[in-house]
């Protein structure tokens, strides 16, 4: 896939520290061409969201296409500091936006989430590294975003699998680290064996995206 976006959406804005790459606004996209249909009842939710770039892109393709918009859209980070540049990012979406709310937790927080409370559609670009791989940043909030700091990956899956409704998809960008000697693909696997599909369904500049369902 070509770095370049073809789809511009609208203008976002970001901490100067830290700025999305264009593989969330490729997911985005990747995701609405692949979840289709009336999706009216769906509750959706943006996992380790940031400013809300993935989430609200995947809102704004449906709105341009005048399709149904999910009747919920939750955006769940851990850093707080995000919230700011996700409410002026609401602005810049203009009218026609689902119920939408920002939620200032841990994703281990969606391991107790009741029933009535699941996703239909999940949608994340969460961090890539443990703790033991690549090199940290001086920067406390540019790790919390690239490395598994506020949890672990073990627990990332876990949560989309308690949180996802028997019948929802899940979206997920899930980085290739064999240099490592580690396949997170092949992880997920296993934690999922026996209670949920996991495979993967494009290809977002070289990071596998997966589907989980």
């Amino acid at each position: 896939m070509s770095s370049v976006n073809p789809y511009f959406t609208f203008n976002y804005t970001q901490p100067d520290e830290y700025h999305f790459s264009h593989d969330s606004v490729f997911l985005a996209r990747k995701a609405f061409e692949l979840a289709t249909g009336d999706l009216s009842t769906w509750r959706g939710l943006d996992l380790c969201s940031g400013c809300g770039i993935v989430g609200l892109d995947f809102l704004f393709h449906r709105k341009q296409s005048k399709q149904t918009m999910p009747a919920q859209f939750d955006f769940l980070e851990v850093q707080d500091i995000y919230r700011p540049y996700f409410e002026q990012n609401l602005q810049s979406f203009g009218d026609d936006l689902p119920v939408v709310t920002f939620i200032n937790q841990n994703y281990e927080s969606l391991k107790s989430i009741p029933d009535s409370k699941k996703y239909d559609l999940i949608l994340s670009n969460p961090p890539y590294f443990r703790l033991n791989q690549g090199k940290m940043s001086p920067s406390e909030f540019k790790n919390r975003c690239r490395f598994f700091i506020d949890s672990d990956f073990k627990t990332l899956i876990e949560a989309i699998d308690s949180a996802l409704a028997p019948q929802g998809q899940a979206y997920i960008l899930l980085r290739d680290l064999q240099d490592h000697g580690w396949s997170p693909l092949s992880e997920a696997r296993k934690i999922l064996a026996g209670r949920r599909e996991i495979q993967p369904v494009a290809d977002i500049r070289g990071t596998p995206l997966v589907l989980i369902s």
